[in-house]
């Protein structure tokens, strides 16, 4: 007896479940018909959407980045040459970082042009548009964007505003931390601080050179810039 009730029980709950299904299908279906203009409108757009990213990516940035690495080449030959005005402004024969920068600003070789635009700026003296060229560069590439933030601190240096300086030195630092530029970073920042007589900071910076890169060719004479420290304090 108290099986059959189980069964009638389990019955009615399968059916129960059923009924729910089917009533959730119909109005799905209901909701379909109802709104199907609207639901039609919308994987349209979507498609429409898609081949727009595609052929936009395919069809015009790609072909353009092409064209632009093709431009960056020549004006890199110059700058390798330490040809920087040239580099920068090109000439009749070919266009410089500015234009490739400028023309081609959507695409990753117009975004490293903007890079070696800012390099020749401060390789030439022109600190403050080396400063505010620089600030615009993006790039996934986590490295070149320590890089150039280690530049924006160089061109501070030479307008003699350690504060600044030093804040780009630290924004480099924390973009990217490899064996490489690191030491040569923290260098930086260390000679300001000792040349701003706080030493505590510069021996600091020292010493993390000498712990954390040992291999580094700045840590085979770090001992020489620690005894300076000490030797003026």
């Amino acid at each position: 007896m108290h099986q059959n009730k189980f069964f009638m029980k389990k019955n009615n709950t399968t059916e129960k479940q059923l009924a729910n299904i089917e009533e959730s299908l119909s109005k799905t279906e209901q909701y379909i018909e109802k709104n199907s203009k609207n639901l039609s409108f919308i994987i349209g757009f979507m498609v429409l959407l898609f081949i727009g990213i595609y052929s936009y990516k395919n069809l015009y940035i790609k072909p353009l980045n092409q064209s632009a690495q093709d431009k960056l080449f020549v004006a890199e030959q110059y700058f390798e040459n330490n040809q920087f005005e040239e580099a920068l402004n090109g000439n009749n024969e070919f266009d410089g970082f500015l234009l490739i920068m400028d023309e081609y600003s959507n695409t990753q070789s117009g975004k490293l042009a903007r890079y070696y635009s800012g390099v020749c700026y401060l390789k030439t003296g022109n600190f403050i548009e080396a400063i505010k060229t620089l600030e615009k560069y993006t790039s996934k590439d986590k490295l070149m964007l320590s890089i150039s933030k280690m530049s924006i601190g160089d061109a501070f240096v030479e307008l003699n505003q350690p504060k600044e300086a030093i804040e780009y030195y630290e924004k480099a630092l924390s973009i990217n931390n490899n064996d490489v530029t690191s030491p040569i970073i923290l260098m930086k920042c260390a000679k300001l601080y000792q040349k701003q007589l706080n030493h505590k900071k510069a021996v600091k910076l020292y010493n993390q050179i000498k712990n954390d890169y040992p291999n580094s060719n700045i840590s085979k004479s770090i001992e020489k810039y620690i005894n300076s420290v000490q030797l003026t304090s």
